[in-house]
């Protein structure tokens, strides 16, 4: 994952709320996915185990964030363990094998999670997080941004 996307998801991240959460963890899952296939198909296995590493890490935290007291957490533990196994034996193995239909299996969560997030209207989890204000100023191939709200004061709502 390049250090614009780690930026650009930082940003999402302060932004959301619970449900927009679980997109951005899908959206991640997805984007490191796609760098191990692509790592992957041109030989680079430090970055392939990297990658499918970090991709199993946002599982992981997809898996210990369900709340068992809905029927639904317990079939989507056992997509998110049958992924992650899979994606270790491809991973030892130095294969790709079941990439794509892992893939193709978080990206429609991906699209059922972000259609419900449509309807989340809740307020983001972070407050008093740092805002960015984008376009006043451009240079000759980007937009600048401008940060405020500097400060110790800034983090999760409790």
């Amino acid at each position: 994952m390049t250090r614009e996307m780690k930026q650009i998801f930082t940003r999402r991240i302060t932004q959301a709320n619970r449900s927009q959460l679980v997109v951005i963890l899908y959206d991640m899952i997805l984007t490191y996915l796609k760098d191990a296939a692509a790592a992957q198909e041109i030989g680079c296995e430090q970055e392939f185990k990297k990658d499918m590493q970090c991709a199993r890490n946002c599982i992981s935290e997809l898996r210990g964030s369900l709340d068992f007291h809905y029927d639904l957490s317990r079939n989507l533990f056992a997509i998110y363990a049958f992924a992650d196994r899979e994606l270790a034996r491809d991973m030892q193995g130095i294969d790709a094998k079941q990439l794509s239909q892992i893939t193709g299996m978080f990206q429609k969560l991906r699209d059922a999670y972000h259609t419900v997030s449509k309807q989340d209207h809740s307020q983001p989890l972070m407050e008093n997080a740092q805002d960015v204000y984008a376009g006043f100023t451009y240079n000759r191939i980007d937009v600048n941004e401008n940060l405020s709200q500097y400060g110790a004061a800034r983090g999760y709502c409790i």
